[in-house]
């Protein structure tokens, strides 16, 4: 019933051309028509313009043979090709939500996870956006990491890498466990995939042409300012993103177009987008610290307790990936599921009394800020950010108990 509604509302908007759908299939109907992007970055009609001058150049020109049949047969293929994603995804996921020894049914936890984020899978159906793919390839590159196949897992988290760029937060996660070859592997991936392809279709110097302007959008434009600047489309700026910088200006610049009502400072841009900054950091410092232990060759299979730490911090890092985007939308948020479904597994466990409370309360919050969403107030005060970060903190203080508990086990076991 879940894939068969997910289904009908991607493809119902997809075939109409509506939302993000109408962005690639633009941009990719341009470059299969003409054999270059479109070089068109500033027109004022947006419909004429390039529109995913923030993504590789690479991802316009993969999916161009999706238009050859016009739009109809296009909506159809990307509705199936959401589908398969989101079906690989509750299939891995199945498996995280099943607890040794636990009374409650296999499926329970998975079932309570998509339950309770079903506004968010919807939101992503709705937007036709690549969030289902970039959850289906992280999940692939972790379970490819769980068999012991590195090289194969570099593979999958580089072209999640390559599809979205915040699954590049990976990598970082990759030298904290010591996965040379995954790093490596995902490394080659990135570069082999955003470039051959280009190089092959548009040449030497277009294609260097294409990444200069991609880069001096993602890393000297909007998102490099932190959405910040008052000059952009309301979406970029109000209660539809609650990132850091966005939610920091809204409280802190009394010259945000869509400023919240109670700002308890006045700070001008420059100095909000540093403060923004100092948080993203601080954060990042906290989760590097608290994650920064590699996992002992061989514990995998030691016990269930310790592949819990591994795919907690997997989750943990899919959670990071929202935290530290520039951009926070609601349909990013399907990347909560792997966390949903852990702390849905430890909520029904009732041998675990301390795992089974902070279980509990993360759903809470989650449910809380699910109920938030009809309230442009809550999101205008970043609502989803905090449950996001109030979640990871949960999801690492129960590493924090397995930890504890792997490392009685290696004692024993040394």
């Amino acid at each position: 019933m879940l894939l068969a509604a997910v289904g009908a509302v991607s493809f119902t908007q997809a075939a109409k051309l509506d939302y993000d759908f109408h962005h690639f299939y633009q941009d990719a109907a341009y470059v299969r028509q003409h054999g270059q992007l479109n070089p068109d970055l500033d027109n004022p009609e947006r419909s004429r313009r390039r529109r995913l001058p923030f993504y590789l150049p690479v991802v316009a020109l993969l999916l161009s043979p999706l238009t050859v049949g016009g739009v109809q047969p296009a909506a159809g293929l990307w509705t199936l090709a959401q589908l398969i994603a989101l079906t690989y995804s509750l299939k891995v996921l199945a498996d995280w939500g099943r607890a040794q020894g636990s009374r409650a049914p296999p499926m329970a936890a998975l079932v309570i996870a998509t339950c309770v984020a079903l506004p968010a899978i919807y939101e992503t159906a709705r937007f036709n956006q690549v969030s289902f793919f970039v959850l289906a390839l992280v999940l692939a590159g972790v379970a490819s990491l769980e068999r012991r196949r590195p090289m194969r897992a570099g593979i999958w988290l580089g072209l999640a890498t390559v599809f979205k760029l915040l699954p590049g937060i990976f990598a970082l996660w990759l030298v904290l466990k010591r996965q040379w070859t995954a790093l490596g592997t995902l490394a080659v991936t990135v570069v082999v995939v955003a470039l051959l392809p280009p190089l092959f279709v548009f040449g030497p110097r277009d294609t260097a042409k294409y990444h200069r302007q991609w880069w001096d959008y993602n890393f000297h434009g909007p998102a490099a300012r932190g959405m910040v600047a008052a000059d952009l489309r309301a979406h970029f700026v109000d209660h539809r993103n609650q990132s850091i910088p966005a939610v920091v200006a809204r409280f802190c610049w009394s010259e945000h177009p869509h400023g919240a009502a109670f700002q308890p400072v006045t700070l001008d841009e420059l100095t909000c987008r540093r403060l923004s900054q100092g948080i993203t950091i601080l954060l990042a410092i906290v989760l590097i610290w608290l994650t920064r232990r590699s996992i002992p060759r061989g514990m995998d299979v030691l016990d269930a307790k310790v592949r819990d730490r591994f795919r907690i911090e997997v989750a943990v890092y899919l959670l990071a990936m929202l935290v530290f985007s520039p951009l926070l939308r609601t349909y990013y948020l399907v990347w909560a599921l792997p966390a949903l479904v852990l702390l849905a597994r430890f909520a029904l466990d009732e041998r675990t009394r301390l795992p089974q409370r902070l279980g509990r309360i993360g759903l809470a919050l989650w449910l809380l800020g699910m109920l938030a969403w009809v309230s442009n107030t809550a999101r205008t005060g970043g609502v989803h950010l905090i449950v996001l970060i109030a979640l990871a903190g949960i999801l690492l203080g129960l590493g924090s108990v397995s930890s504890a508990y792997t490392s009685r086990k290696i004692k024993q076991a040394l």
